[in-house]
């Protein structure tokens, strides 16, 4: 269905939000974040977690703009939000566009990205895009989950700024088994293969059972699982992971998947291993004091 565009002022001259558009792509600070959003979706193609356009990426860089910068963005036309993102309010997000591939991020990640900016009123959101003023893409069809978890982040202060989602074919095949279709299982199996699970995700992992992605039934339930995990696992499908920094989640969705491909090999070869026993893992949580 065709968004209706509101808050439109056609006397209004861009040429000025133009130029401060393509100014904010030569930011340092964004250079850098683009720069290693480049080389994580490079990875993330590497290890197969991203067939076609699978896989999405964003940042909230707010803090990266003066509040004059932000007052800028509110002269922009907007488009309606399905609900109020109130924690979002005046928020900058740095997210993939819809479409976008993960080997095309690596070589030429602004032609594959767009900011998000949120509406005063946190009921809409306007679209900018790096190079592409006069075609403006759309961003991923993610956007409900991403805003959810951005507003939660926001909410709690959380110091994670960044959010991964991605095909992990580990851990989708994790979830074939029915032995791990809940967030405990997962937990148990994914400490048990590898100590570096312990001591790096010691909260274990949140788990949503099969719901249609792009919903906002699947973004309620992801941003619930996120208030407590730093990695979420949708049954059949993938996983999305927080950080302060894109690599540091990139870093959450690898030690997990490490940790099922332990499982996996040795399924292979005709054994399920028993793994870390629960003792071992009491004196991995205090030796670390987790």
């Amino acid at each position: 269905m065709k968004q209706k565009i509101i808050n439109v002022d056609l006397k209004v001259n861009l040429d000025p939000l133009i130029n401060f558009t393509q100014g904010i792509f030569q930011k340092k600070e964004i250079k850098i974040i683009t720069e290693e959003l480049s080389r994580v979706a490079g990875f993330l193609w590497d290890r197969r977690w991203a067939e076609r356009n699978a896989g999405n990426i964003s940042v909230n860089i707010t803090s990266l703009f003066s509040i004059k910068d932000l007052d800028k963005f509110s002269t922009y036309p907007f488009l309606p939000l399905p609900r109020e993102y109130a924690g979002l309010k005046r928020q900058l997000l740095l997210i993939t566009a819809a479409g976008s591939r993960m080997r095309d991020l690596a070589m030429d990640p602004l032609e594959e990205l767009c900011l998000v900016y949120i509406s005063d009123s946190a009921k809409a959101y306007h679209i900018i895009a790096p190079e592409r003023i006069e075609k403006e893409p759309m961003p991923t069809s993610e956007l409900p989950t991403h805003l959810a978890i951005h507003e939660m982040l926001c909410r709690t202060n959380a110091p994670e700024k960044a959010l991964v989602h991605s095909h992990v074919t580990e851990l989708i095949a994790l979830t074939h088994n029915p032995k791990f279709l809940s967030a405990e299982s997962l937990t148990g199996i994914l400490w048990k293969m590898h100590p570096e699970t312990v001591i790096f995700q010691p909260k274990g992992y949140g788990f949503v059972p099969y719901t249609i992605p792009g919903t906002e039934k699947i973004a309620t339930l992801t941003a619930r699982c996120f208030e407590n995990n730093p990695v979420v696992i949708w049954e059949k499908h993938g996983a999305m992971a927080i950080g302060k920094t894109i690599s540091e989640a990139f870093d959450e969705l690898d030690l997990a998947a490490k940790a099922a491909g332990i499982f996996l090999s040795c399924a292979r070869n005709g054994s399920e291993p028993d793994g870390l026993t629960d003792e071992e893992i009491r004196e991995i949580r205090q030796h670390y004091c987790l």
